[in-house]
């Protein structure tokens, strides 16, 4: 295993300073043509991406956020009609949510996401060439936490 050293450090700062200095590029132009922030069309289009409509704990998954910050961020967006919030039944429970995208919510999706692929395109796609992102996918794929299965101490009785 690699040992932690200054350079890694220095890899793993670096990352995190460009990464943030592109969301907030992102976010800049999307205020900028729509007056709507970066967090708030990630949530129009994680749903966009689970198919329009989703419970709200695969939605927070999909995003990567808590449930206290997507609640705050669905409370905007239905306010403002992008999306709206229904109680469904799921396997005898009434108490259910699920979340979908209005046909307001999906227009505006779309012509954001016009804004959204351009920036992505400019401040990053185009910097980088297929062995780049090659590289990036495998460094993702890295990091990703390996889930813990957890071993039942009765499977050996049955």
């Amino acid at each position: 295993m690699a040992r932690l050293d200054a350079n890694r450090i220095s890899a793993w700062r670096g990352l995190q300073a460009r990464v943030a200095d592109v969301e907030r590029m992102i976010d800049a132009a999307l205020r900028e043509e729509w007056d709507i922030p970066l967090n708030w069309f990630d949530v129009l289009a994680g749903l966009q991406r689970l198919g329009g409509t989703a419970r709200p704990t695969a939605l927070a998954d999909e995003v990567g956020l808590p449930m206290s910050s997507l609640t705050r961020r669905l409370d905007r967006l239905e306010e403002d009609g992008w999306v709206t919030r229904q109680r469904v039944t799921i396997g005898g429970d009434h108490r259910a949510m699920q979340v979908a995208l209005t046909a307001r919510g999906r227009t505006l999706w779309r012509a954001m996401n016009v804004t959204y692929r351009r920036a992505v395109q400019s401040l990053f796609a185009e910097r980088m060439d297929d062995d780049l992102i090659q590289a990036i996918h495998l460094a993702i794929e890295m990091m990703t936490p390996i889930p813990v299965i957890e071993e039942d101490p009765f499977d050996d009785y049955m």
